[in-house]
């Protein structure tokens, strides 16, 4: 039984909601076949109409590939471990990092303004009158610029303009632009490499000059030049006198036993075994710290300090090796004035235009305005069929 209603009459049945089938809206809109071609046919028309009013525009490409940054002195060292791993480790990234910058550098506002006074593009846009012409010129030039750096390594500098010869014309002069600045920037830290360098060059230079004029002054106060040649002679020395008293006293012995200690040889040995002992006191015992091959007693601690000037001396020799072929090849990427862009494919003249794609915008509106038109025929022939359950839900 159907659902029944009271009404002020009686009970009336309660009106029900029938679903369209595919074949009622297939039927339904080929009855209104000719709406659904003349409409979306007319407003492709409309829509062509529109887009001649549309100027061209024509895209221009340049592909580039990043050239070889500086090393700042990263290829004098060693393959293996050290500070060439830590090389590796900051360039690896390199292109990546290279990309941003060529990024940051063509999207910057100085960049942009050297672009819009070369082409007078305040007048080409438009905006000369408006309120803030640089911004709305800067904004527009960005809709029509693109950059892009690429998974194979290179970059990509696309622009849009009016004309064929201005787009290539805009697209070389972000080339040009983007060497300038990143060579500018390029020079900037090989300068401050080079400076850095420069300075501690110039300090281990000025550190050795202090310790061999410390050496100087210690030689000259201790007699001291050859400080191991030195100890060694003077070792040689108190060996030969000790084997001199070994000899002497031996001699001695003899001497006692053969003749009588009054005789003239035997004062002659005693008197010679006693020259060599107060010698060898002397050597051992002497306190004059200017006699250091002598001062025995000192040779220790004077021996330590000449060693480690000369140690301070050899250590920063060392470094000045070091760093004096880094500091050749700072100044030398200082002046090198090399393009840090390659280009692969430089611009030219495009032959077909890039907007606005007339064909494919009267493609979409032809077929939007036929799925709308069919989607309202559909609706409205539900609306037909179910025009009482509608009322009802209204009422």
């Amino acid at each position: 039984m159907s659902p029944l209603q009271e009404t002020n009459t009686g009970f009336t049945m309660t009106p029900k909601f029938t679903p369209l089938t595919w074949t009622d809206i297939i039927k339904y809109l080929y009855q209104n076949r000719t709406a659904l071609i003349v409409i979306p046919f007319s407003v492709a028309v409309l829509v062509l109409i529109f887009t001649l009013f549309i100027s061209n525009r024509y895209t221009a490409t340049a592909n580039l590939l990043p050239s070889q940054r500086p090393s700042l002195g990263f290829d004098l060292f060693s393959e293996d471990g050290g500070l060439s791993s830590i090389a590796s480790s900051v360039l690896g990234n390199e292109t990546n990092m290279e990309s941003n910058r060529y990024i940051i550098l063509l999207s910057s506002y100085s960049t942009s303004t050297k672009v819009i006074e070369k082409f007078d593009l305040l007048e080409r846009y438009e905006v000369t009158e408006s309120k803030a012409p640089y911004t709305n010129a800067i904004d527009i030039l960005s809709e029509r610029t693109t950059f892009e750096s690429q998974e194979e390594g290179n970059f990509i500098i696309s622009v849009e303009a009016e004309t064929p010869e201005l787009a290539k014309e805009m697209t070389t002069f972000y080339v040009d632009v983007l060497n300038q600045e990143n060579t500018r920037i390029a020079t900037k830290d090989a300068k401050q490499y080079r400076e850095f360098i420069e300075r501690r060059y110039e300090q281990v230079e000025n550190d050795i000059d202090s310790l061999q004029t410390k050496i100087i002054a210690f030689q000259n106060r201790y007699g001291i030049f050859e400080l191991p040649e030195q100890a060694k002679e003077y070792f040689s020395l108190i060996g030969a006198l000790t084997a001199k008293e070994v000899e002497a006293e031996v001699k001695l012995q003899l001497l006692s036993q053969t003749v009588q200690p009054k005789s003239d040889t035997y004062k002659t040995a005693e008197i010679e075994l006693n020259a060599i002992r107060n010698s060898l006191t002397r050597f051992y015992n002497d306190t004059d710290s200017s006699n250091i091959v002598l001062n025995f007693g000192s040779l220790s601690e004077l021996g330590a300090k000449y060693f480690r000037l000369y140690l301070e001396v050899e250590i920063q020799t060392e470094i000045a090796k070091f760093l004096r072929p880094i500091y050749e090849q700072a100044k030398m990427e200082e002046v090198k004035s090399l393009p840090i862009v390659t280009v692969v494919d430089a611009p030219v003249i495009p032959e077909k235009k890039s907007y606005p794609k007339r064909s494919l915008i009267i493609i979409s509106a032809g077929l939007s305005a036929g799925i709308l038109l069919c989607l309202y025929f559909i609706l409205r022939l539900n609306y037909i069929r179910n025009k009482e359950y509608f009322e009802f839900l209204k009422g």
